[in-house]
């Protein structure tokens, strides 16, 4: 599994429609996440960002989060995006020992 954080900014027509209405956006998301093989993590508003809110997920691959995202962006809410790909401890320390066995073998280009 892969995990993400997905910051979103809504148009300025979304952020009515929203204020306007009794959507739930984390309900929507954790439903798309799930429909997509993904864990829903977490939705969170951000105050004073560029982008309105956070949706972090852990994805099976690549592929079902770029999925997730089209989906997402092709609804005509979102008038921008982000995408921070994250890692845990266990894959730094799975780098570290990658590191490890490679520097031997990489040379610089001199």
């Amino acid at each position: 599994m892969a995990l993400y954080m997905w910051m979103a900014k809504y148009t300025p027509a979304a952020v009515k429609a929203i204020m306007d209405s009794d959507t739930n956006r984390e309900d929507m998301a954790r439903a798309t996440v799930e429909a997509a093989g993904g864990k829903f993590l977490g939705f969170y508003g951000l105050i004073g960002q560029e982008h309105h809110v956070a949706l972090l997920c852990d994805m099976p691959g690549t592929a079902e989060y770029i999925g997730l995202v089209v989906t997402a962006n092709m609804g005509g809410a979102i008038e921008s995006h982000k995408t921070i790909p994250m890692y845990s401890a266990d894959e730094m320390n799975g780098a570290r020992d990658t590191y490890r066995s490679l520097k031997s073998v990489y040379a610089p280009p001199s």
